[in-house]
């Protein structure tokens, strides 16, 4: 499959929002996310001729996005985990989700306070309505992983928001 640079300007185009808040669910910092995004397109741009449509192009940026920001993570470690435990009970995502996800802060505050396992598998699967197939190519996970993960995660996320509902009512 011969790819073009038209063709990653337009990938660009329809996911960058998409993959900018898939990169926010690990990083939690809007510059730093941007910057991985744009790394993002630009292996994208240089490894078109790689991609030979076995998975779909969303599929194939995802997964790009993902191992981009596993390196940056690798890299960063130490500090990210200090910055993520300060701000984990905070929801950073008021000005880069669309209406439909700023309509839902407290399912995104309750996301923040789960595994990042968990996180990721929701995100995916019921956020991004990406299947299992894709979810797995992802995140590298076998299908049934990604089925037990979901189950768990839903669990643990209605947990969360009972728990975040509760302390509501006292304050």
């Amino acid at each position: 499959m011969r790819v073009g640079l038209f063709d990653v300007e337009s990938w660009y185009l329809k996911y960058r929002n998409g993959i900018l808040n898939y990169i926010m669910t690990f990083v939690f910092e809007y510059h730093i996310a941007e910057d991985l995004m744009q790394d993002t397109f630009v292996k994208a741009c240089t490894k078109a001729n790689t991609y030979n449509g076995e998975s779909s192009v969303k599929t194939w940026l995802y997964t790009i996005a993902r191992n981009t920001t596993m390196d940056f993570l690798g890299k960063k470690k130490t500090s990210l985990q200090l910055r993520e435990k300060f701000m984990e009970n905070q929801l950073l995502y008021n000005d880069l989700y669309d209406n439909r996800y700023s309509e839902d802060k407290e399912l995104y505050t309750s996301l923040n306070k789960i595994k990042n396992s968990y996180k990721k598998a929701i995100m995916l699967r019921k956020i991004q309505g990406y299947s299992i197939k894709e979810t797995g190519e992802i995140l590298n996970w076998s299908e049934s992983k990604v089925k037990t993960t979901l189950s768990r995660a839903l669990i643990s996320l209605q947990k969360q928001l009972y728990i975040d509902e509760y302390y509501k009512t006292l304050y």
